[in-house]
């Protein structure tokens, strides 16, 4: 790693209220920022444009906005909604690998001109694909993540009923029931590998998996793990590995009693159904709600869970909410070694981040 060491940048952020605003509309949860405004008794407004004229005061509670929101997307850049694979620390490293850690620089790229915000829509047109390192952060106890940034595309997909459409479109494409339209969207990823010395294991955490990663949530895997690898060698074994099989973690949690809430489940029963089931109200627990329980208390709870949504509200070790979700095929619940190698977290910290995947990792 060569180059120009990060620091943290939050001060530099809240001189920029306006660009942190339009960074967090793509990736962060209105709800949750107003919440996190609300707990420190600070002035939300009704939506992200009144949140920009209110931050924007430059007396009052200004400033405290303004730091409020730089401090919530540099954390956001490191946490949101991933996909997480978690691979076992290569043994015997810990001393060498936290002085090359310890001691890295941050080599320049095309993304140093925006960093932590993103990139322009013009510029990401001519941006990096591939990861490029862009920041090492320590996270203490001898934890650090390290941020990959890349440019990505989504297709944007959007539907009009034929009434909706403009006369000229109408006629253009009459006896039509209704007009799809697909746009390709470019967006920055923030790619994320947090390695734990203590816990001697490596967590790699795909940015925004939602956004036209499905079915090459692995390959974004092993290429962000792989050009980790060229900057430490030391881990390659690691990359060559497998990752944990977390397949156990999705029966662990749902049958045990008060280990979150859970708000989705998919499993097959004895007797040949198949099933998926969610919760509607936000704060009811699928476990308790009356006819799964009675159809569960009807096979004798004899249940195979191949997919579950759990999340849970939390005061320590920090306060704030995280959501696990954990997909496997359903043909694994037939398999005498039923496998899934990642799953996903949201949560709006690093702290939360690392509860979601220790609560995964506990029931293996």
């Amino acid at each position: 790693m060569a180059g120009v060491s990060a620091q943290s940048p939050t001060n530099v952020l809240a001189t920029k209220p306006d660009d942190v605003i339009n960074a967090m509309r793509n990736r962060c949860s209105w709800p949750h920022v107003r919440a996190g405004l609300k707990k420190l008794n600070l002035p939300a407004g009704l939506g992200w444009n009144e949140l920009g004229g209110v931050a924007g005061d430059k007396s009052g509670n200004g400033p405290k906005i303004r730091q409020f929101l730089a401090n919530y997307y540099y954390e956001h850049v490191i946490a949101g909604s991933r996909y997480v694979q978690v691979y076992d620390l290569p043994s015997g490293i810990k001393t060498s690998l936290l002085a090359t850690l310890k001691n890295a620089i941050v080599p320049k790229s095309d993304f140093d001109a925006a960093y932590p915000l993103p990139l322009t829509s013009q510029k990401l047109l001519t941006a990096p694909t591939d990861p490029t390192l862009v920041e090492v952060r320590p996270l203490g106890k001898d934890d650090y993540a390290l941020v990959f940034c890349s440019v990505r595309a989504f297709e944007d997909r959007e539907r009009y009923e034929y009434s909706q459409l403009p006369s000229l479109v109408q006629q253009t494409y009459k006896g039509i029931d209704e007009l799809i339209t697909v746009r390709k969207v470019h967006f920055q990823a923030f790619d994320v590998v947090v390695i734990r010395t203590g816990l001697q294991r490596i967590e790699v955490c795909i940015d925004q998996p939602a956004k036209g990663m499905r079915g090459f949530l692995g390959s974004a895997v092993l290429s962000v793990f792989g050009t980790l690898c060229n900057n430490i060698p030391a881990l390659k074994t690691a990359w060559q590995s497998t990752p944990e099989n977390v397949f156990k973690a999705i029966g662990g949690i749902y049958f045990q009693q008060g280990e979150g809430t859970v708000r989705a489940l998919s499993f097959r029963t004895q007797t040949g159904s198949r099933k998926h089931e969610r919760m509607i109200k936000s704060d009811d627990d699928l476990r308790s709600e009356k006819f799964h329980h009675a159809g569960a208390q009807a096979v004798s709870n004899k249940l195979h869970p191949y997919e579950l949504t759990v999340d849970w509200d939390l005061t320590i070790p920090v306060a704030g909410q995280v959501e696990v979700s954990m997909k496997a095929l359903i043909r694994e619940v037939s398999s005498p070694a039923p496998q899934l190698d990642g799953f996903y977290v949201t949560a709006d910290s690093t702290q939360l981040i690392a509860v979601g995947v220790n609560k995964v990792l506990k029931y293996l």
